[in-house]
């Protein structure tokens, strides 16, 4: 599985940085915060990054 931690361009903020790339590292700045939502988003891609792994038979760890 992929290491943790956010992606500078990550896809939950594109509008942001799309449209105003400077703030892709403007945003390097400030602490990144965590609420319920990304937790719940976190978990979901982790278990479908499984899921897919199991499928095509690729190591799960």
């Amino acid at each position: 599985m992929l290491p943790k931690g956010h992606a500078r361009l990550s896809a939950s903020s594109s509008n942001r940085w799309l449209h105003c790339p400077p703030l892709a590292r403007l945003c390097e700045t400030y602490v990144d915060k965590s609420s319920n939502y990304a937790a719940k988003g976190t978990d979901t891609r982790s278990l479908c990054e499984y899921k897919l792994r199991k499928v095509l038979n690729l190591d799960t760890y």
